[in-house]
């Protein structure tokens, strides 16, 4: 089998990994977050520059044809991932709407009033 294959499938599969890694993390820490955004996607950057030296009309079908199941396995992991980090952003958001909220409650509090 091409070196460059091997390469492709292995970077494909380190993304899967790390993407199925983040998932089941906590988005709180934000750090981490940045940290897999990051390198995602420099390694889509690597893959997409392995993909393109690869000439694909040599490869196997069957080869072809289990990369593209893996791509398609990321592609799920993706949706999945946008899923969850929507509903932390609005998350996020509420907090930071109920947080503004019980500001401005309490600047309204008047201490010269109380005896």
């Amino acid at each position: 089998m091409n070196k460059m294959i091997l390469l492709f499938d292995e970077f494909i599969m380190k993304a899967i990994v790390m993407t199925e890694a983040i998932l089941a993390e906590d988005y709180r820490d934000d750090k981490k977050l940045e940290f897999f955004t990051l390198n995602r996607e420099r390694l889509l950057s690597v893959v997409d520059k392995i993909s393109q030296q690869i000439d694909w009309t040599t490869i196997a079908i069957e080869s072809r044809d289990e990369l593209h199941r893996k791509i398609e396995f990321l592609k799920q992991l993706d949706v999945k991932l946008l899923s969850q980090l929507q509903t932390h952003q609005e998350e996020v958001k509420l907090e930071i709407e109920q947080t503004f909220k019980q500001k401005e409650n309490i600047k309204g509090y008047n201490l010269t009033d109380v005896k």
